[in-house]
């Protein structure tokens, strides 16, 4: 995985969602409100997850509808060490179950937030805020 650079005011953000109206829905919110975050968008898991590999990504926006793999399979993939990890994970999704969004953070994701009740606005904090909190754990001394 490349290094992230952290800052969250200018973030490469990834949008994993199979559903393609609402991953471009909420892309084209965080975009409009913080034109300046670069936004890259997955239509599976797996091709998500490729991308992390492979680019810089600073966060991941993941919803927990997908397809082609087990969400919480990726979120582990994405980050293995759950205290430790490299890339912010924000989970969106129209799940509003709190057992599943308690796992979701058990296994190292930000944030969770439905959609629904998601605002560019909150979206862009969201991130902010988690981009901070995880480049501020890698540099904290082990």
């Amino acid at each position: 995985m490349l290094v992230p650079h952290n800052d969250p005011q200018r973030a490469h953000v990834l949008f994993i969602d199979d559903h393609d109206n609402e991953r471009r829905f909420y892309a084209r919110k965080l975009s409009d409100c913080s034109p300046q975050h670069t936004i890259v968008e997955a239509e599976d898991g797996r091709s998500g997850l490729n991308i992390v590999r492979s680019s810089r990504i600073d966060c991941v926006v993941l919803d927990l509808d997908l397809r082609d793999i087990c969400p919480f399979e990726l979120l582990v993939n994405l980050i293995p060490l759950a205290h430790k990890p490299e890339v912010a994970v924000i989970v969106l999704t129209n799940q509003r179950d709190p057992l599943l969004l308690d796992r979701a953070r058990r296994e190292g994701a930000v944030s969770c937030l439905v959609k629904s009740v998601t605002s560019g606005y909150l979206l862009s904090r969201v991130i902010q805020k988690a981009v901070h909190v995880v480049g501020a754990r890698e540099t904290r001394p082990s």
